[in-house]
C-alpha cells in the first residue's frame, strides 16, 4: 500500500454511515453509491484507493502491437492495498469477474472488488477472503457480450441520489454491510478526520442513552456535524 495506508487503517475504523453524513456536511452529497451495488460472500469493511476499470458492451478488441488485452493489462495495475473499482454498465447481464481473476487480484494485494454488475464463483471469493461489492450473482460469462476496455481511468458508477458518481484513480473507497462511498482523493484527510470526531459523539450518546437519559435531551447536548466546513465553502 501507498504512504497513505494509516489513512485508510483510520477510515476503515468508521462506519460508512457517519462518512456519509461528514461528506453531507462538506458539501459533497452524491458520494454514495446505488443500494443496488450490495456485498456479496464476505462481508467486510473495507477501505482504500481505487484502481479504476472501464469496460463496454460488445466482444473484445483485438490487443494492439506489442501489448495486452486489457483483461490481462489490468492486472498488473493492481498494486497492495488497493480496491478495484469496476464500471460494468446497466446493460451488462453477465458476470464481470470471477474466480480466477480474484485469485490473481487478491495475490497481488488488492483489498476488495466493487462491481457496477456481476459476479460468478462466490464459493471462490469466500475461499481467497477476498470482499465483492456487485449488482447481482450469475454463471454467466459475458464473452461476447462485454468486454474491458481501459486502465486506470476516471469512470462513473450510479449513486443513492441519482446523480453518477465520478470515481477517479486513487479516490479513496469506503465500504460495509450499509454500501460503498466515494472519498475524493482531496478530501480524504478532512473527512477522516471530522468522523472521527462525529464517531466520538456517537459513542458519547450511545453512553448517555444507555444511562436511561431521554433521547431528545441527549441529542440537544452535542452537534456531531458542528465542527464541520464545507469545502464548496473554501473555494
Amino acid at each position: 500500500m501507498n504512504g497513505d495506508s494509516g489513512v485508510y487503517e483510520r477510515l476503515r475504523q468508521l462506519p460508512v454511515a457517519v462518512l456519509s453524513d461528514v461528506l453531507s456536511a462538506m458539501g459533497l452529497p452524491d458520494q454514495i453509491l446505488a443500494s443496488s451495488i450490495r456485498p456479496f460472500g464476505v462481508s467486510t469493511v473495507i477501505a482504500g484507493p481505487a484502481l479504476c476499470l472501464a469496460g463496454r458492451d460488445g466482444p473484445e478488441a483485438s490487443a494492439k502491437a506489442g501489448a495486452s488485452k486489457p483483461v490481462f493489462e489490468m492486472d498488473r495495475h493492481v498494486s497492495d492495498g488497493c480496491i478495484v473499482v469496476i464500471a460494468g454498465g446497466a446493460d451488462c447481464i453477465g458476470a464481470t469477474i470471477g474466480g480466477n481473476v480474484a485469485l490473481s487480484w487478491k495475490l497481488r494485494g488488492c483489498k476488495a472488488v466493487v462491481i457496477d454488475g456481476g459476479v460468478r464463483d462466490l464459493a471462490e471469493f469466500c475461499e481467497f477472503a477476498l470482499p465483492v461489492f456487485a449488482t447481482f450473482a450469475t454463471p454467466m460469462s459475458t464473452k461476447g457480450l462485454w468486454a474491458f476496455s481501459a486502465v486506470n481511468v476516471p469512470i462513473t458508477l450510479p449513486g443513492q441520489t441519482g446523480a453518477h458518481v465520478h470515481i477517479a484513480p486513487g479516490d479513496a473507497i469506503h465500504g460495509d454491510a450499509d454500501g460503498v462511498i466515494v472519498i475524493p482523493a482531496a478530501h480524504v484527510e478532512q473527512a477522516v478526520r471530522d468522523a472521527e470526531i462525529f464517531e466520538s459523539m456517537e459513542k458519547s450518546i450511545q453512553r448517555d442513552l444507555r444511562a436511561g437519559e431521554d433521547r431528545e435531551a441527549v441529542y440537544k447536548r452535542y452537534s456531531k456535524l458542528g465542527h464541520i466546513k464545507s469545502v464548496k465553502a473554501a473555494h
